[in-house]
């Protein structure tokens, strides 16, 4: 196995620059990517409508203090509240609910926009998700509580410990005592600083029945989804998504508030599979190339530039600056909600299209029940593809005999999702891992999108040799899953198996 986690030489020019992340993918510039500066953007208040308990009298007290001595702004509720006279809270404010709610009188009444406002439940009582059930079962579990009080995050509370869960199946055991402020600075403070936002099919183009799978440019890559999926059900690692029918609600409106919330989705899904699609690749400039393009050589410390109406950015090989116009991205990706185990090409996928920062997906021609909603990961799918794309434009300059960029060119690579891990020392020579220590937020995340794309461009920091063997990567998103680029989703399934 070859694990290139330290670059080369010391490196002065980042991978790219946050500026460059906004143009490419729309991730904003200010984005809070660590957790002390996660922390001093939190600005929370906590729900005076609940019945608590002793035991979560003293726990929310020594939360309090401690978010405060991370520089968590803490609001009263009375000051939290619109100044309209609403009686809805700031969009923004997370909102920590403990205690058990009376129906009528959730956190979520108080909410205009749930998308903009996070929520947190906590409960005095033991986590229903246990060792000994399915992880299939223990997910839903954890659903249940949080559709039933129409919460993001849920704080289980017991005698000696703490339990953190959150919609995209985190389910994380916490300490109390003198590890209680070290869980929540390291655990809970990025849980509720980048939580998990359904993506709305409105936040995209969507160019309906515009995408034939039987296309002979396309058949062969749908075929690795149809052929893969039997081998992912016998790998056990792409669970089925959890039924918003299979779930228990107040009442109808607030089902109907978890509808809205989720999109309409028919529930909360787990892992996704995707195949990227070649793309015309320009060789990177070196720096002398790219001032003589440009006239100067602003362009390494700006990091992105327009010339000609494409977009490039600056990237770097082995500690050089080099330029790189940005390629478009095509992957097919799997549709929110079908079951991953049982694809079929002309119901289940999509094609989803990034060109700058357009994004557009087309669907097949309709089928009845199938209703097309973008994968809640779509930006971090979106920045492992700009990633790849950037990779093979760099190796068409500096090495052009790299295994990666001859894979790529031939027949684009595969991107799986799970929720789980990987044994790292089952790996080939050239798979590069990274993320390991990154704050543990959700894959639906500007964060996870930013994460990705900067871990998979540091293999540019390795020498020319290291680049060469380069073939993949596993994107590990702490207390979450895993993101591999592989060749092929049916060889990656072999794989795993």
């Amino acid at each position: 196995m070859s694990i290139f986690a330290e670059p080369a030489q010391p490196i002065e020019i980042p991978p790219f620059t946050p500026e460059a992340a906004e143009a490419m993918l729309g991730i904003p510039r200010d984005l809070p990517l660590t957790i002390p500066a996660m922390a001093r953007q939190l600005r929370v208040t906590f729900f005076p409508h609940a019945r608590k308990t002793p035991r979560l009298d003293a726990f929310t007290g020594r939360l309090e203090a401690v978010l405060r001595d991370l520089g968590v702004t803490v609001i009263p509720w009375s000051e939290a509240l619109a100044a309209d006279g609403t009686e809805k809270i700031r969009e923004g404010i997370v909102i920590f609910a403990a205690g058990d709610m009376e129906t009528g009188v959730l956190p979520v009444n108080f909410v205009g926009n749930l998308r903009r406002t996070t929520i947190v439940g906590i409960l005095d009582a033991p986590c229903p998700a246990t060792g000994t059930a399915s992880t299939q079962t223990n997910l839903d579990s954890i659903v249940q509580e949080l559709t039933w009080n129409i919460v993001q995050v849920v704080v289980f509370v017991e005698e000696d410990h703490w339990t953190i869960g959150t919609m995209n199946g985190a389910i994380i055991p916490c300490r109390l005592g003198d590890a209680f402020a070290e869980d929540v600075e390291r655990t809970l403070i990025s849980k509720v600083a980048a939580p998990v936002v359904p993506p709305h099919a409105t936040d995209f183009e969507f160019d309906e029945g515009s995408l034939d799978t039987t296309d002979p440019a396309i058949a062969p890559y749908v075929e690795d989804f149809v052929q893969g999926g039997p081998l992912w059900e016998q790998t056990g690692l792409m669970l089925f998504h959890t039924s918003t029918d299979s779930l228990r609600y107040r009442n109808a409106f607030y089902r109907r508030i978890a509808s809205a919330y989720l999109d309409r989705r028919s529930g909360m899904s787990y892992g996704f599979l995707a195949r990227q699609l070649p793309s015309p690749i320009t060789p990177a400039l070196d720096k002398q190339a790219a001032d003589a393009l440009l006239g100067s050589d602003a362009w390494v410390h700006e990091g992105t530039v327009r010339h000609d109406g494409r977009l490039y950015v600056r990237l770097e090989q082995g500690g050089r600056p080099m330029l790189a116009a940005v390629p478009p991205v095509r992957m097919l990706v799997t549709r929110s909600g079908c079951d991953k185990s049982h694809i079929k090409g002309h119901r289940d996928l999509m094609l989803v299209e990034l060109v700058d920062d357009h994004v557009v997906f087309r669907t097949p021609p309709a089928v009845d029940d199938v209703d097309y909603r973008p994968s809640y990961d779509t930006r971090t799918i979106l920045a492992h593809g700009l990633g790849n794309a950037l990779l093979a434009t760099v190796m068409a300059s500096a090495t052009p005999d790299a295994n990666f960029l001859r894979q790529f060119s031939s027949t684009g690579v595969a991107l799986a999702h799970w929720h789980g891990g990987l044994d790292g020392h089952a790996l080939p020579d050239g798979f590069y891992v990274f993320g390991e220590s990154n704050p543990p937020v959700s894959c639906s995340t500007h964060q996870s999108a930013y994460y990705a794309i900067e871990g998979k461009l540091a293999v540019l920091h390795s020498d020319r040799s290291a680049l060469r063997r380069y073939r993949g990567d596993v994107h590990i998103e702490p207390h979450h899953g895993i993101n591999v680029t592989w060749p092929t989703l049916t060889g990656l399934a072999r794989k795993m198996l």
